[in-house]
């Protein structure tokens, strides 16, 4: 796996600056400006429960963005879509009645995974863009079969792994791949909870309709809904894929009828040997989210499940390198002393141009952005895809305790 080696530029009293962005997606402030009637996007969201109102809540505070239609089976969570929707929205039950709407440009699919494939692909045959939550499929299956409707539809296809639009993401992509970090060996990732990650239900029969999550029925556990986010960052910065995944899951502590794990974890092994462990966990939040890239010459860690920081702790012979020493204090104002002592560093990207606190409502303004300009979505299709697979195959090695192998042919 031959990584990319990005150059930084090291601005005295100012923050670490990226040379490069990625080049298909427009992100930053930009992406927030102001755009005329007709260059409005207006979107059907199919799934308005507790994510997709979350969803419609941030578009309206967009510019160029309408929702214009809402799609749910419950009423009480098709009203609270609609109640944040545009004014004059349209309220469905039949996702398939919203499909019939010529003013949609696009939908976002924000419904249980189980249903994912059935809409991506009826809504890509209807001539609309799709934003689809994560995972984006699945099975593998249902991954072959949308991709021919996908390559045949000329939409634009966008994935809901937000976090990339975090612009510290960014930062942590290009220093894993600068000569500063080294050889990158091993990632550590966690997702810790204290909770049983079950939702109220109005009543009994709706609680496999709300707590779908629990279900194998319907959804890819732990490991679809938490772990595939930081598994998809890890793919984005090493621009490869894994090749073979085990790992161990079970319901050790909430013994209420779930279906899916309680805890897993789980190791992915990539082509070059660099290996990803991944830890969830619903009975101690301990660790938190946490992201850990160990090079030969740093170690960058990254915390905070919402507002997420970076820190960066050099290797001992790392600190007689007087480029790096000297332009982290630049950076952070961390003395010598700080650095030989092991203790973090804290990346600070002051410019107003990376701020991290909004990168689900910078993944929706630059997936109608792409749709304006037509350009491909930073988590495109390919990503989805990709996403799918690694998470079809985690979970087959924690139900069957195997060791499961990327397959070419997928």
């Amino acid at each position: 796996m031959n990584h990319s080696r990005r150059k930084f530029i090291l601005n005295s009293g100012k923050a670490l600056t990226l040379t490069s962005l990625v080049s298909t997606a427009t992100l930053g402030r930009e992406l927030f400006q102001k755009f005329g009637p007709n260059d409005t996007v207006n979107i059907g969201v199919i799934g308005t429960g507790g994510r997709g109102s979350w969803l419609i809540k941030l578009i309206s505070d967009l510019e160029g963005i309408n929702v214009t239609a809402c799609c749910d089976i419950l009423p009480f969570r098709l009203e609270k879509g609609l109640a944040l929707a545009s004014p004059g929205a349209k309220g469905y039950t039949e996702y398939q009645k919203l499909l019939e709407n010529k003013d949609l440009d696009a939908v976002i699919v924000s419904t249980p995974l189980s249903l994912h494939y059935e809409i991506a692909d009826a809504a890509l045959k209807a001539g609309k863009h799709v934003y689809c939550e994560k995972t984006m499929v699945f099975t593998i299956e249902q991954v072959k079969a949308l991709e021919k409707t996908y390559k045949n539809s000329g939409r634009l296809f966008q994935v809901g792994y937000q976090h990339r639009y975090n612009l510290l993401y960014q930062w942590v992509k290009d220093f894993v791949n600068s000569e500063k970090f080294g050889k990158l060996s091993h990632i550590e990732n966690y997702w810790n909870r204290n909770s049983d990650w079950r939702r109220s239900v109005p009543s009994p029969e709706l609680e496999r309709m709300i707590n779908w999550r629990l279900y194998r029925e319907y959804s890819g556990g732990l490991m679809a809904e938490l772990s595939s986010h930081q598994l998809d960052i890890i793919d984005w910065i090493v621009e490869d894929h894994p090749v073979k995944v085990t790992g161990f899951g079970g319901i050790d502590y909430w013994k209420d009828g779930r279906e899916t794990f309680d805890n897993i974890h789980t190791i992915f092994e990539f082509e070059n040997g660099l290996k990803a462990n991944f830890s969830c966990l619903t009975s101690n939040a301990q660790m938190g989210y946490q992201m850990k890239f160990y090079g030969s010459k740093a170690t960058i860690q990254v915390k905070g499940a919402q507002s997420h920081r970076a820190y960066l702790y050099l290797e001992p012979e790392a600190l007689d390198d007087q480029e790096i020493s000297n332009g982290l204090d630049a950076v952070s104002g961390a003395t010598k002393k700080v650095l030989q002592s092991g203790e973090p560093v804290e990346i600070k990207l002051d410019d107003e141009g990376y701020k991290n606190d909004m990168p689900t409502s910078k993944a929706l303004a630059s997936f109608a952005d792409c749709i304006r300009n037509n350009k491909e979505p930073l988590v495109s299709f390919e990503y989805g895809k990709q996403g799918s697979i690694e998470v079809v195959m985690a979970n087959k090695a924690m139900r069957n305790g195997t060791v499961e192998h990327w397959d070419e042919n997928a």
